[in-house]
């Protein structure tokens, strides 16, 4: 094989946010994508071999959850013995696969994507002594955003820091204009999984008592217990395909993502997209920079009791001023500075 690449990426599953952030950098550099089989999540792509100008690679076929750690490890030794690369990038530090080869891979050429946060990463007690040992294996890190860079400020990481922005390149097609004349009362809507992590009962108990009307969006294990809880202003979509996303968003003024644990929440950058303001708990990774600094919307602490409550009457009282500074977000140089982010590290 023998070929050379300008980025091998190694990564868990075909998140559609990842192919298109390979699909846009192969349009300047050679990409080749590693990947070790499929989830379960709704983010996946199914690849067909006619994706964009990158090639891809899958050390396991099937179910990501059920592979063999050490042949996939195997495979990615044989693979990489086959190919040169500028840099290879590493998809956080949760694979152990990944984790070791880290090892045999020269440190100058490897980087690390980070969706991770100092305060979720737990950079304390042991386990953080090989977190630590892997990080500092990367020349470079590319951290989603502030709360990710802290991060590696935490540890006084001695490498090149660079701020992607994001954790990859969502659908930016059918953006929703600046709406002057909401609905009264605000539709609210949730996307995602109907999942514990979520926190979807903080959200269903919200909306039981405030009246409101609210659209939760997806599947997930949490389906049935939400529904039971929910009163009769609040619709449970089920799963939507994400061609059918923008149609949906269109009918709805403000996002909401109440989550215990959300590394970064491509999702409300997707919402922010389609013109709606945002409310995130202080445990989302992209609300920092994509609603605080931004003010296009609110952020509540998950440890205030009316935290929740308090974010709703905020983006009701400020709606059409955080709605235009939703429409003020330049989506093009959003992109531009994220891939910049990673050519840079071929400089």
């Amino acid at each position: 094989m023998n070929k050379q690449y300008d980025f091998i990426y190694l990564t868990n599953t075909p998140s559609f946010y990842k192919v298109r952030l390979c699909e846009e950098l192969a349009k300047k550099h050679s990409v080749l994508l590693v990947l070790y089989g499929y989830g379960a999540e709704a983010v996946n792509t199914q690849l067909s071999g006619n994706e964009g100008g990158f090639d891809y690679f899958f050390l396991h076929e099937g179910d990501a959850g059920k592979r063999n750690k050490a042949l996939v490890l195997l495979r990615l030794l044989k693979l990489m013995a086959r190919v040169r690369a500028r840099r290879v990038l590493f998809s956080g530090w949760m694979a152990p696969e990944y984790n070791i080869y880290s090892f045999f891979s020269p440190r100058r050429r490897n980087a690390v994507i980070c969706e991770s946060s100092a305060i979720d990463s737990g950079m304390s007690g042991w386990k953080s002594l090989l977190k630590k040992a892997v990080i500092r294996r990367m020349s470079a890190a590319l951290p989603s955003g502030s709360p990710h860079r802290a991060l590696f400020e935490h540890i006084r990481y001695p490498g090149d820091i660079h701020v992607t922005g994001s954790v990859g390149i969502f659908n930016m097609e059918g953006r929703r204009a600046l709406r002057h004349s909401p609905s009264a009362p605000l539709n609210y809507i949730y996307v995602g999984r109907l999942a514990p992590e979520k926190n979807l009962e903080l959200l269903i108990r919200e909306f039981n008592s405030n009246g409101r009307p609210l659209s939760i969006v997806g599947d997930g294990p949490q389906k049935e217990l939400l529904k039971n809880m929910a009163k009769d202003n609040i619709r449970f979509l089920g799963h939507v395909p994400n061609d059918r996303l923008p149609e949906i968003y269109g009918r709805h003024d403000v996002f909401i993502l109440p989550s215990r644990y959300e590394p970064w929440g491509l999702v409300v950058e997707e919402a922010l997209f389609r013109g709606l303001p945002v409310i995130a708990s202080d445990k989302v990774g992209s609300a920092a920079d994509m609603v605080a600094a931004l003010e296009t919307g609110a952020v509540f602490s998950l440890s205030a009791p009316d935290g929740l409550s308090n974010a709703i009457h905020e983006v009701e009282k400020n709606y059409e001023t955080m709605a235009r500074r939703v429409a003020d977000i330049n989506w093009n140089s959003r992109v531009e500075t994220q891939l910049k982010a990673y050519t840079s590290l071929l400089d």
